[in-house]
Order: C-alpha cells, then sequence, then structure tokens
C-alpha cells in the first residue's frame, strides 16, 4: 500500500517537470542567471536516482555559480554558492520530492551499514 501512494504521489507531484533556482541569497532581478533541475524522469525515492538528481543539481548549480562569478555578482566562496544551490532546489522541491529523497537517503544509509 505505501508503494502504491508513493507512486501516486510521485506522479501527481511530476507534473512539475523542473525546479527553477532564483536568486539564491537575495531578490531575483531579471539580469540574474537562472537554471532548471529537471527531475520529471526520477523516482526520487530510489537512491540510484536520487544521487542523479543530486549530480543534476551539483551541476546546475556550479553552472549558476560561474556565470555570477563571471558577471561580478558572486560575494561569496563558489563551494559556498553551489551549497546555497543544494539548499535552494530542495527548499522548492514539492514535501512528496522531499520525502521521497530523505527516504532514498536513509535506504542508501541502511545499505552501507548492512555491508
Amino acid at each position: 500500500m505505501r508503494k502504491f501512494i508513493m507512486n501516486v504521489t510521485t506522479v501527481a507531484s511530476l507534473s512539475l517537470a523542473a525546479i527553477p533556482v532564483l536568486g539564491l541569497t537575495q531578490a531575483a532581478n531579471a539580469a540574474e542567471p537562472v537554471v532548471r533541475v529537471s527531475y520529471s524522469d526520477l523516482n526520487l525515492s530510489n537512491p540510484a536516482q536520487a544521487a542523479i538528481f543530486k549530480a543534476r543539481v551539483e551541476t546546475a548549480g556550479e553552472a549558476l555559480c560561474r556565470a555570477k562569478l563571471r558577471s561580478g555578482d558572486l560575494d561569496m566562496p563558489l563551494r559556498g554558492c553551489v551549497a546555497e544551490v543544494h539548499r535552494e532546489v530542495e527548499r522548492q522541491l514539492p514535501k512528496a520530492q522531499r520525502q521521497a529523497l530523505a527516504s532514498a537517503a536513509r535506504a542508501q544509509a541502511i545499505e552501507v551499514a548492512a555491508q
């Protein structure tokens, strides 16, 4: 039953195909770079697919932060900016997807502990 409910909530929340990453630490303005991280093709409760999503967020975060660095709009270290992108993406994820990522993290931790 739980698996069925997770599938239904995943399908329902996948109507939001991407997460825009805006503004980070300041109000978004029209000239500021924006990236979108797609997750519609992933099951975020699966640890392997959650890792793919995190890699996408990392890549998008680095691209955004490097663009901000080139334009002179970055007022923090590059890694700090990428960490902000990770936090912003997680904040903008629908609740069901945040729960699926947390579930994947727990499953991966249990798998590692069992080995």
